[in-house]
């Protein structure tokens, strides 16, 4: 049987470069200015994060003590998504401080702000410590990061550079606004409340990645827990890993986070 060729014909084929030509101009221009443009912005109650991010061991569920220094190591990551890392292990501290910087760029509408210590320790849901602010920041300053989500990879660091005003306390901010790619291949918005009351380390990294998924009663999201150990970074034995799991899917239900969920020959199921 002979195959039926279909061709767009060619003014409507113009009509369609040029929409792309525009929306890729528009997407130039704004990363040049630096402007914090997102497609689908979250309130002020929530944090927004890439998925990418939330469903990785970047900001994983790390022991209390020393950080371990990386380089150039790959990092767990869900599906197709590929993160390269160099700098000190991250955990959901940090996380917490970089939702508030990235917060902060999201109500300013500009990559580069200028806020108080108060402020981004009240964003981050911290107490008023200066030093830990500081400590985060260089941190998060000081990391190599190269991510591929979807059609583009991002190489840079989580935090352009941060300049304190020793006389007045305020902070000016830069992230680099090429990174706002990585929210658009996919973001979720996290309730900052919600999060807050969370018990510990692996609640916070599993609202995430529960969130990050859509999932039903129908079609339930499944995942085995030697993988999702490896997924979170959490370093315990897997039958106090078991127990944390099932701390924080009690935590959930409460919440209203989730509608339900079963674990069955470390098997964890879930659903929203």
């Amino acid at each position: 049987m002979r195959k039926l060729k279909f061709e767009i014909p060619a003014s409507v084929q113009a009509e369609l470069d040029a929409r792309d030509a525009a929306q890729e101009k528009a997407t130039v221009e704004a990363l040049e200015n630096g402007v914090f443009k997102l497609k689908y912005p979250w309130s002020d109650e929530s944090r927004g994060m890439p998925n990418a991010f939330l469903r990785s061991a970047l900001f994983g569920v790390v022991r209390k003590g020393r950080r371990e220094l990386l380089e150039d190591v790959e990092i767990a990551s869900w599906g197709d998504t590929y993160i390269q890392y160099t700098g000190a292990r991250l955990m959901q501290s940090d996380q917490d401080l970089w939702m508030a910087c990235v917060e902060s760029c999201k109500r300013s509408g500009r990559t580069q702000v200028i806020v108080t210590q108060s402020e981004i320790l009240r964003l981050a849901g911290k107490s008023n410590s200066k030093a830990w602010l500081m400590k985060t920041l260089r941190r998060l300053v000081a990391t190599a990061i190269s991510i591929k989500d979807g059609r583009y990879t991002y190489v840079g660091s989580l935090i352009h550079d941060a300049v304190r005003d020793e006389k007045t306390g305020h902070i000016a901010l830069n992230i680099n606004p090429k990174m706002l790619e990585l929210f658009g291949s996919g973001t979720t918005h996290l309730e900052f409340l919600q999060r807050q009351a969370l018990s510990g380390d692996l609640s916070k990294w599993m609202q995430g990645y529960v969130l990050s998924h859509k999932s039903s009663y129908r079609k339930p999201h499944l995942i085995g827990l030697d993988k999702l150990q490896v997924l979170c970074g959490a370093q315990s034995d897997i039958r106090k890993f078991r127990f944390n799991i099932k701390k924080s899917m009690h935590e959930f239900k409460e919440q209203k986070t989730i509608a339900g969920w079963t674990l069955e020959n470390d098997i964890l199921k879930l659903w929203r």
